[in-house]
């Protein structure tokens, strides 16, 4: 019926639009097996209709057709029935499983001009400014940003979140400090700020204790699924503490979970280093270094393995 209907020129488009949009709103495609075909004989007869391309898009996303679907979300834009921000929200989602961060920093960018207050395109294009180490550019978007977020404890933390990530890859430790407690203020659950801000400190053997108390509660707060980075961190910051028994218990269990990652391995062989098995350091580092075979930090722990602290 729905074929007949889409492709019937003497039935309206106003009755298909409102059919259609019906369909939307209510998820009821997946009872039709051909409804991509459907649609795209509705776009064939009508092809200025917004709708009809909004739908087709989504089809196509759903089928993983994405230069498709980005083809049909273009020509959905300026709907007055669907709102604009909705489809540049699936293009940023497209263009994220593309790993494609100069296509998400081109739309958050024509999303923001027509949406100055809506922050959520602020944190997008933020967070595809940092993946491409454009950091200060980041932090401009994530500052402007949050100014608009408004009875969202979630959605402002992790602003902060990523705001302390990029202070923290400029060494600017204060405003990254800063950032962090911001995050957690607003949710003091972010296990991944948690995680972050205490490794960070341990790196730079600041605020042991505060780094031990967020890693432990960050551990719990995952405990139905155990993250190895998470237990590295822990490790680690044990090892700062000089709990080295104690880090090398939770540097196994982090092990256990991932034995492909050269930072746990080279923890490994630092904590039994300490521990004065240098043998099995030796067996590590190379273990890491088998990983990272650029990483010249290892390359001298190993060339000087004769040398105990």
């Amino acid at each position: 019926i729905l074929f007949k209907i889409a492709s019937n020129e003497d039935v309206s488009v106003a009755t298909k639009k409102e059919i259609f949009y019906t369909k939307l709103i209510n998820n009821q495609f997946s009872k039709y097996q051909s409804f991509q075909e459907i649609v795209e004989s509705a776009v064939t007869l009508h092809p200025e209709e917004s709708l009809f391309h909004l739908i087709l898009g989504d089809i196509y996303t759903k089928k993983k057709k994405y230069e498709e679907a980005i083809e049909e979300y273009r020509l959905s834009l300026y709907s007055n029935i669907i709102k604009d921000d909705y489809v540049y929200n699936k293009l940023i989602q497209i263009f994220w499983e593309k790993e494609n961060m100069d296509s998400i920093i081109k739309v958050t960018k024509e999303a923001i001009d027509r949406f100055p207050f809506s922050p959520e395109f602020y944190y997008y294009k933020g967070l595809a400014l940092y993946r491409t180490t454009q950091y200060q550019e980041c932090l401009e978007s994530l500052t402007k940003g949050k100014s608009f977020v408004f009875d969202n404890n979630l959605l402002i933390s992790d602003f902060y979140s990523l705001m302390g990530d990029a202070y923290h890859k400029i060494e600017n430790h204060l405003e990254s400090d800063e950032s962090y407690e911001q995050s957690l203020k607003h949710n003091p659950e972010n296990a991944l700020v948690l995680n972050n801000y205490s490794y960070y400190l341990s790196q730079r053997d600041e605020k042991l204790l505060h780094a031990k108390t967020m890693i432990i509660k960050c551990i719990e707060l995952s405990s139905d699924m155990p993250n190895a980075s998470y237990i590295d961190t822990y490790a680690w910051v044990l090892y700062k503490l000089g709990e080295y028994n104690l880090a090398k218990e939770k540097i196994e269990q982090a092990i256990d979970l991932q034995k492909n990652s050269s930072v746990i391995w080279e923890h490994y062989g630092d904590i039994v280093h300490k521990l004065g098995l240098k043998n099995e350091a030796i067996i590590y580092w190379e273990k890491a270094l088998q990983i990272d075979s650029k990483n010249s930090n290892l390359i001298e722990k190993i060339n000087n393995r004769s040398n105990d602290d």
